[in-house]
């Protein structure tokens, strides 16, 4: 790839997969323990441990060492640059580490984008043009603007991948750095929860993003789960790109459920998708009849639990996760070196009906995940 014209092509080619990629798939017999199965052999018991421990507030936990944020980050400027603004969870995270940096006295800017390559490499640009000290890329493969980050880092930038991808991903050598999350155990608790809510007889369809590189641990996790805990259950897995989500998680869900009636699940993996799988579920007359899990505690979508809607959302609270990667471009920007950790604390909270309302009503994106990590990031920065 050189320049805008290959950065465009590669979009294009991670769009056009819109619809069914992955058919469905036999997921095997592997060893199980014998307590607590169900026919089958699922073991329904062992899945509900898992769910179960993420039912409770995390700790929070340093990323690395304590600094002056304040005296620090003094006269310095982060640019932060989003996959696309289409996607809730992406403005959530770009507010909150605008409000931080406002708190910590220095400039932030939350470039905007609906997910078209040209837009990111204009976003660079500026930032190079601007001489900031510091870029994030929330949710964007690097490889996909790599000419414009080798630029930048020629410019003395530093530039973080965050939210992007979990810890089987390699940090190209071309970037300063990234925040990782745990995708791979978020698809393991997806599946989980569906083995202990349909008591091991799962025929659960997964909708995907391929374009968002996350994707590929969350789906590898649900593999985890259903071969560890449920052989016999059934998965298939449709991609629907970020850019197509208004329109096609809608029409996979609809004509998922068209070509095999026996389906029993839904696994919208992103919760921005879930309105449009709510939708999809009632074209296909199937409004309330069919469990749906999700991942992200976006708002909107765990009112959509308190509701009954949707089954169960792993939160992943956006307020928490853009502290963590504020943290790493300060770092960063500094000029410190990023943390041993690779940001692995971040959290993870099942939420289900039966403990929402600790999100608020209506839900607010900094509740349910207790308050230790707000005075723990305070500490860690030296704010009062």
């Amino acid at each position: 790839m050189h320049g805008i014209e290959g950065t465009k092509r590669l979009a294009v080619r991670g769009t056009v997969a819109a619809g069914i990629v992955a058919s469905a798939f036999g997921l095997g017999a592997c060893g199980n323990s014998s307590s607590a199965k169900e026919s089958g052999g699922a073991n329904t018991e062992r899945a509900q441990q898992l769910v179960a421990k993420y039912q409770k507030p995390p700790t929070f936990t340093a990323p690395g060492p304590a600094f002056d944020a304040v005296k620090g980050m003094k006269g310095k400027k982060i640019m932060g640059i989003g996959v696309t603004d289409q996607i809730p969870l992406v403005k959530e995270i770009e507010t909150e580490m605008a409000t931080q940096a406002k708190r910590i006295g220095f400039t932030f800017t939350h470039w905007q984008t609906q997910g078209k390559p040209d837009q990111w490499v204009q976003g660079i640009n500026t930032a190079i043009g601007q001489k900031y000290d510091a870029i994030d890329l929330l949710g964007i493969d690097p490889k996909l603007v790599k000419p414009q980050i080798d630029q930048a880092r020629v410019a003395g930038i530093k530039v973080i991948s965050s939210h992007l991808a979990g810890f089987g991903w390699k940090i190209p050598s071309y970037i300063d750095g990234a925040v990782r999350l745990p995708y791979r155990e978020v698809g393991r608790i997806l599946a989980a929860q569906s083995i202990v809510q349909n008591k091991g007889k799962v025929n659960a369809l997964a909708v995907v993003a391929n374009d968002l590189a996350s994707s590929e641990d969350v789906v590898a996790g649900l593999r985890d789960e259903f071969k560890a805990d449920c052989p016999d259950c059934k998965l298939k897995v449709v991609n629907v790109p970020s850019t197509q989500w208004t329109t096609g998680v809608q029409n996979e869900v609809s004509s998922g459920i068209q070509r095999d009636p026996n389906l029993n699940y839904l696994i919208p993996i992103y919760d921005a998708m879930t309105q449009y799988a709510v939708a999809g579920l009632a074209v296909a007359g199937k409004a309330g009849k069919i469990p749906m899990d999700t991942f992200n505690g976006t708002p909107f979508a765990l009112d959509l639990v308190r509701e009954g809607k949707v089954a169960m959302n792993i939160g992943e609270s956006e307020a928490w996760i853009a502290r963590a990667m504020l943290d790493a471009n300060m770092r960063a920007a500094m000029g410190q070196p990023m943390p041993d950790t690779t940001y692995d604390k971040a959290p993870l909270v099942v939420f289900t009906k039966d403990n929402v309302a600790t999100a608020g009503v209506p839900a607010k994106q900094s509740q349910g995940y207790g308050d230790a990590w707000q005075a723990g990031f305070d500490a860690l920065w030296g704010l009062k």
